[in-house]
């Protein structure tokens, strides 16, 4: 039922013309609500070989992008579809920097910002919180904008947070764009200057779909960008942390680095070689080139020569102290001796605040200041009080207030004050 409500969405959008504003949408403006998608990001918008829609956004600066006019200059046109909160997006914004310095005058690259993929509340490709490790990390932690104000904020934070070479608009209120080009987090689409779709991405340049050779190929160029796998490539796999903390029912990260070593790119088959978790509450799930859904056990990535990918084994725990682990096997599809497997494993505790009363001793500390650790102690986390591991972990939190503090030693009650 909730596909079929999804699909008659979509029809109804579709069927409509895109909004083509004079004006950009007050900042007060409500975003429309958002429905669930969970269905492929390849079959979704528009297919090649169709005319792209007509549609107008704006920026935060209120300037628009019209796809009509600029298609009018005569020069193909990229769409790159991005959220903050996505960051497989963010990882590409270096592509994407790459892309207008090498074709900035032969095509017009733009990115819309549509909905927000991670956000701190339920993800429209989830159904759940799923913020991912790297946004955790990064302290890409933020809700989905319940006003077109709060979409363009996010848009700067973007641009304060990240060097991107080429403009960036945000999605109408209605997400008119984000329904008819997706729905997807990160797609994008290569049209010729008559309005033609000539390559879709149902991820952007994520193999097989390879961006510099969709551009050569429109263009009748060599960028020598566009380079054929030459032999099996080699990879090296560095684990970050082998081990992970937390409070009871929180999501944990443990990471490994995929590095290529080589000049030539490598395949590489990541698959779940045997777990153990404590019970059903207790779930895993990858996030590679993309996030991927519980339950997904073996994936395929793609690794560019001297490229790095950062892997997450993310573990969602349950109510009760518990302790599971994963062994996860990595390997060269064209070299089955350049393989690794590790052990990676998380833990949760009670915070335990219930047991605490008003004259236990706690740690006083100034926000933004580093631990008073002892010899040998070691931070395994930081934790504020609804379970949530924090970035920045050698240095107590910037915001005043209770958290908890786990090291090898233990764990203890913090007050954070200004």
């Amino acid at each position: 039922m909730r596909k079929a409500t999804f699909n008659l969405f979509l029809l109804f959008v579709f069927l409509m013309p895109l909004c083509l504003l004079a004006q950009a949408p007050q900042p007060s403006d409500s975003i429309c609500p958002i429905p669930l998608y969970t269905g492929s990001f390849y079959s979704s918008g528009i297919p090649e070989g169709q005319q792209a829609p007509d549609f107008t956004v704006f920026n935060s600066n209120g300037q628009s992008f019209n796809l009509a006019s600029t298609l009018q200059l005569g020069k193909p046109v990229l769409l790159i579809n991005g959220s903050l909160t996505c960051p497989v997006f963010r990882n590409k914004i270096a592509t994407i920097n790459q892309i207008q310095a090498q074709y900035g005058s032969a095509i017009s690259t733009v990115v819309v910002l549509t909905v927000e993929a991670h956000p701190t509340s339920i993800s429209p490709y989830f159904g759940y919180v799923n913020i991912t490790g790297q946004n955790q990390q990064e302290g890409i932690l933020f809700p989905q904008p319940q006003t077109y104000g709060q979409r363009l904020r996010l848009s700067d934070t973007l641009h304060q947070r990240y060097s991107i070479s080429v403009p960036v608009f945000v999605d109408l209120p209605c997400n008119a764009w984000w329904s008819t080009y997706g729905p997807a987090p990160n797609n994008a689409y290569l049209i010729k200057p008559n309005g033609e779709v000539f390559s879709k991405h149902g991820w952007f340049d994520r193999a097989p779909d390879r961006i510099f050779c969709d551009i050569d190929s429109l263009l009748g160029s060599t960028s020598g960008l566009c380079q054929p796998a030459q032999g099996p490539g080699v990879f090296q796999a560095n684990v970050l942390n082998s081990n992970s903390y937390g409070l009871l029912g929180s999501t944990l990260f443990n990471y490994v680095d995929l590095i290529n070593t080589g000049f030539v790119p490598v395949e590489i088959l990541i698959m779940t070689l045997e777990e153990q978790l404590p019970d059903t509450s207790w779930q895993t799930a990858y996030c590679a080139d993309i996030c991927y859904s519980p339950g997904v056990d073996s994936i395929v990535v793609w690794l560019a020569a001297n490229d790095t990918l950062h892997f997450s084994l993310d573990f969602f725990t349950g109510s009760s102290p518990a302790m599971g682990k994963s062994k996860i096997g990595f390997r060269n599809q064209q070299d089955v001796q350049n393989k690794f497997s590790f052990w990676l494993e998380a833990s949760t505790f009670s915070s335990g605040f219930s047991a605490w009363s008003t004259t236990e001793t706690t740690m006083q500390i100034k926000a933004g200041s580093a631990w008073p650790l002892k010899a040998n102690e070691q931070v395994r986390g930081v934790f504020d009080l609804q379970g949530r591991c924090l970035p920045k972990q050698g240095y107590s939190p910037e915001i005043p207030g209770f958290y908890v503090l786990h090291t090898n030693f233990g764990r203890q009650r913090i007050w954070v004050k200004e």
